[in-house]
């Protein structure tokens, strides 16, 4: 195991000075920086949990050699902490009065939201917090995300918002941040850095600050929070103390097993009555090539070639007496094991995670329904933490709105501010288990199947529910449009009036066909189609089209439409 130092350094995120920074945001852009380098250190130690490169604490009583504690003694249990909520937590996209946006989709895919919520969420585990951050405007806006180590918020508790918020934004190749965003209620301050000059052996950074106003009244930050409370509104790290001594226990009981093993597969043994200097690890290398009684010249062996040896040969000593061996009785690993299967037990009850993920084996399943029941605390948890970053997101999907069209939250419609992100199962449950619950809830209410919340259910994702909409589509289309085609056509077919002789189109056959468009039974390219069928021009159908799109067109077509 690779031993780091728990240290950090903040000359890697300097607080940019700029001449002609107005006072109030002066004031901000320190307290800001206060506040981020108060909680490095403790980021600091969370993340070096959450990636393994944690010391090693070993106990003042019990003092190990130097050399044991380089072992590989890592337990990633933390890690797993954190990684078994954060892939039950996936984001599936906004809806506004139970539909899709087509804008607020544009903006997640063009932001890849989903994956980033993945990893703000991950963070926020990790440290209790992390960020989303709205950048750009018109068809620019970006959701970008940040991890507590890459930026700091100071909390209004009476709008109960960020006041303000600061994040690294760049950085060169040393790891030190070369552009800094500062968010403000009324604007947004991106400090740059443009060089550097030398102050005695001091090193000080040269920064400029470009000021663009921010027309919605809230700062375009918003933080994701694990475990909120009254006390601390920016949430808690799901690695708690009580996960930290485990871990470092653990770490200890592993360390000591790999020892013990050791001694397991070696056991000590012994050798009373045999000289000084009988083995090389005794004498220095000169020396270790000596004469026997015979006169031939014989090199010592060391402890473990002779422990090794198939053959124990020893002269007897200076009284004539034999040289006595024998073995200690070795310490049995078996007990070590049940030590570290009880740390398994006591991390699994501080974190709701099923013992069997922490690769100690649990015989106390005795059927699905227990194993599956197992999980139950770890789903309530995820469920909690989805209803918060819920929240979260809606905020950044209203700010995402009024970034985009350059207004304020009072110009966003009821429906666009009741905007609601939705998760996918946190349970999981495979596609039997799905279509089980699903048909049983069609039996109820036969009018769900076939919607996209049907599909949604069902465990299909987006694309693939689009695809199959897309097929449903084609496949109605060709039927209305052959049967429309029978109306007009004397019983014939959309493809044979299509081959047939150019005919003359009556104002029954185009008002039926501009009627099943009005009523979204047909597409704008299958009617402008079935128009061609029964003998419009195309520059005449596209007018007629045009006129139902800006309904000039009489009722007379939905008649016309209801006899076919």
């Amino acid at each position: 195991m690779t031993v780091r130092e728990s240290k950090y350094d903040d000359t890697n995120i300097p607080m940019p000075l700029c001449k002609g920074l107005p006072d109030k945001y002066g004031d901000d852009l320190k307290d800001l920086f206060d506040t981020w380098h108060s909680v490095r250190g403790r980021n600091y130690a969370l993340t070096a949990f959450y990636t393994m490169h944690n010391d090693f604490i070993d106990l003042e009583a019990v003092k190990l050699p130097n050399q044991l504690k380089n072992a590989n003694a890592i337990v990633g249990w933390p890690k797993k902490a954190v990684d078994v909520m954060a892939v039950r937590s996936r984001f599936d996209g906004f809806v506004m009065a139970g539909r899709r946006d087509p804008g607020l989709e544009a903006i997640t895919r063009s932001s890849a939201l989903k994956s980033k919520y993945l990893k703000a969420a991950r963070g926020s585990l990790v440290h209790g917090i992390s960020l989303l951050a709205v950048d750009g405007n018109g068809k620019n806006v970006k959701v970008r995300s940040y991890s507590a180590n890459q930026g700091c918020i100071i909390w209004d508790k009476a709008e109960e918002r960020p006041a303000c918020g600061i994040v690294c934004a760049d950085v060169d190749a040393n790891g030190c941040a070369s552009r800094y965003v500062m968010y403000e209620p009324d604007s947004v301050i991106t400090f740059t850095r443009v060089g550097e000059r030398k102050q005695g052996n001091k090193r000080k950074w040269e920064w400029e600050f470009q000021i663009e106003p921010n027309p919605i009244g809230r700062p375009l930050i918003q933080p994701l929070v694990y475990d909120p409370d009254d006390d601390r509104p920016l949430g808690h790290s799901r690695i708690t103390p009580e996960v930290i001594g485990i871990t470092e226990k653990a770490m200890r009981d592993v360390l000591n097993m790999d020892i013990a093993s050791a001694f397991w597969t070696f056991p000590q043994r012994y050798l009373l009555g045999v000289e000084r200097g009988l083995f090389a690890d005794d004498v220095p290398e000169a020396e270790r090539v000596v004469e026997d009684e015979d006169g031939n010249k014989v090199k010592l062996r060391t402890r473990m070639e002779t422990y090794l040896g198939r053959i124990l040969a020893l002269t007897r000593d200076t009284n004539g007496e034999l040289p006595v061996a024998g073995q200690f009785n070795p310490l049995d690993p078996g007990g070590l094991i049940r030590v570290f299967e009880n740390d398994a037990q006591r991390f699994s009850g501080a974190t709701n995670v099923p013992l069997g993920q922490l690769g100690v084996l649990s015989n106390t399943y005795t059927s699905s329904d227990a194993l599956g029941a197992a999980n139950d605390p770890l789903i309530l948890d995820v469920e909690t933490m989805n209803m918060h970053n819920a929240e979260s997101l809606a905020e950044i999907a209203r700010m995402a709105m009024c970034a985009q069209r350059n207004c304020t939250y009072d110009d966003l419609s009821d429906t666009e501010m009741a905007v609601e992100a939705y998760f996918r199962d946190p349970s999981q449950p495979t596609l039997a288990a799905r279509a089980d619950g699903w048909t049983k809830l069609a039996a109820a209410d036969n009018s769900i199947v076939g919607t996209r919340v049907w599909y949604e259910g069902l465990g299909m994702t987006h694309a693939t529910i689009d695809r199959l909409e897309g097929e449903k589509a084609t496949a109605s289309a060709t039927e209305s449009l052959n049967k429309i085609a029978e109306a007009v056509g004397g019983g014939k077919g959309a493809s044979e009036i299509a081959e047939g002789p150019m005919r003359r189109a009556t104002m029954y056959e185009i008002t039926s066909v501009l009627g099943q468009y009005k009523r979204g039974q047909l597409t704008k390219d299958n009617a402008l189609r079935m128009l061609a069928y029964i003998g419009v021009d195309d520059e005449e159908a596209r007018t007629l089209v045009d006129d139902v799109d800006d309904g000039t067109v009489s009722e007379k077509a939905d008649e016309d439409a209801d006899q076919v």
